[in-house]
């Protein structure tokens, strides 16, 4: 009981204190702020006394339906929140603090969709919302994610569960682990939904002679795989934003980028179109998100690509402290001109911090056609 008078005296103090320059819906928010906080680290007395103080200062808070819907998502309970959030909207009231989340919002908007019968607009939240949230993605929502795939999206081209093998140049695995990777093998569904792909793997030791194989699942980095999700407002595959210009100096034009079910060469797919056009070079490029990364670990780069006289390049922009970004590439320009698959292995520097996705078609006035990208954190 004196642990929760004390916190709903600071609660009241700070509102208080603060009243004289910020709005009443700012302090509202700003309770309803240390109420989530206090629901992630259990203090349920605290947290309590935080939404009844945001309630005091702005009635239209609903702090008690934010505090139900903040212990569901707590508990992973991604069902029940989305029950509270039905709720707290049937009564006006407004998702706040984690809960106002555009990740998790669109997961709980998704299953609500769901149950409204409008599975294609569940699979088109949800799939945003993994975008969004990237390698911090729930369980929850990967499984919806996969479940509505499996429903509606079908195969995005070829047989069902088709793999695909990407051969490996072993002096290209610069894990120095004492073996390298010759071969790899994807489930091309598994990355077209999203989730766990499943890979299997073959070894060669330093020697030359054979090593083993294996197999695994992997967590692909890269959004949107095969570019088969839809596209953002401003047309670009879904995950990915257009690169900054690029500096004064080097004024390179941009070229078109979509995403389009083209046939290249006989083949139907849906893929990553980086058109530079005829004419003077350019440079087209895209990222996704900054997105937590394993320092220090060997990270698996595999792409498939049709070159028509551009320059594609595929990577990871590398962040750590005190130093510029900068590039390493999974593939990179110079290919002749037809279908090309690659794969490698590379090790990042051990103070990486953060790592972003990059899809480029570089200094060329030809076409660059990306059908499949996956990058992942691999253990050795």
């Amino acid at each position: 009981m004196r642990r929760s008078q004390i916190a709903r005296a600071l609660a009241l103090l700070l509102c208080g204190a603060l009243l004289g320059f910020t709005a009443r819906c700012g302090l509202s928010a700003l309770f309803v702020n240390v109420g989530s906080l206090a629901v992630l680290r259990g203090s349920d007395e605290l947290a309590a006394s935080a939404f009844q103080s945001a309630v005091a200062v702005d009635p239209a808070s609903d702090a008690a339906g934010n505090y139900r819907l903040s212990k569901a998502l707590v508990r992973s309970d991604y069902d029940g929140a989305a029950d509270e959030l039905a709720t707290l909207r049937s009564r006006g009231g407004t998702p706040r603090g984690a809960a106002a989340t555009s990740s998790v919002l669109l997961h709980l908007e998704a299953i609500l969709a769901q149950r409204t019968g409008d599975p294609r607009r569940a699979l088109s939240l949800v799939r945003e919302s993994v975008v969004r949230a990237g390698v911090n993605a729930p369980d929850a929502a990967l499984r919806l994610l996969d479940e509505l795939s499996q429903d509606l999206a079908g195969p995005p081209y070829g047989p069902a569960l088709a793999t695909i093998e990407f051969p490996v140049d072993p002096r290209r695995d610069t894990c120095g682990n004492g073996r390298r990777l010759t071969r790899v093998q994807l489930w091309r569904n598994d990355i077209h939904r999203g989730g766990s792909v499943r890979a299997e793997l073959d070894w060669q030791a330093d020697d030359g002679s054979p090593a083993d194989e294996d197999s695994r699942l992997l967590r692909n980095l890269a959004p949107n795989g095969l570019f088969t999700w839809g596209v953002t407002s401003a047309g670009l595959p879904l995950g990915y934003a257009a690169h900054p210009p690029a500096p004064p100096g080097r004024p390179f034009a941009t070229g078109a980028s979509y995403v389009g079910f083209a046939d290249l060469a006989g083949r139907p797919v849906s893929a990553l179109v980086m058109d530079n056009l005829d004419g003077p070079a350019r440079t087209t490029r895209l990222r996704s998100a900054w997105i937590p990364a394993a320092p220090g670990a060997c990270y698996l780069f595999a792409s498939e690509v049709w070159v028509g006289g551009g320059q594609p390049h595929f990577g990871l922009y590398v962040r750590a402290s005190g130093r510029a970004d900068n590039a390493v590439f999974g593939l990179q320009g110079g290919l002749p001109n037809g279908w090309r698959r690659e794969a490698r292995m590379l090790r990042l520097p051990p103070d990486v911090e953060a790592v972003q996705v990059f899809l480029w078609n570089y200094r060329s006035s030809g076409m660059a056609a990306f059908a499949l990208a996956f990058v992942a954190p691999i253990e050795d």
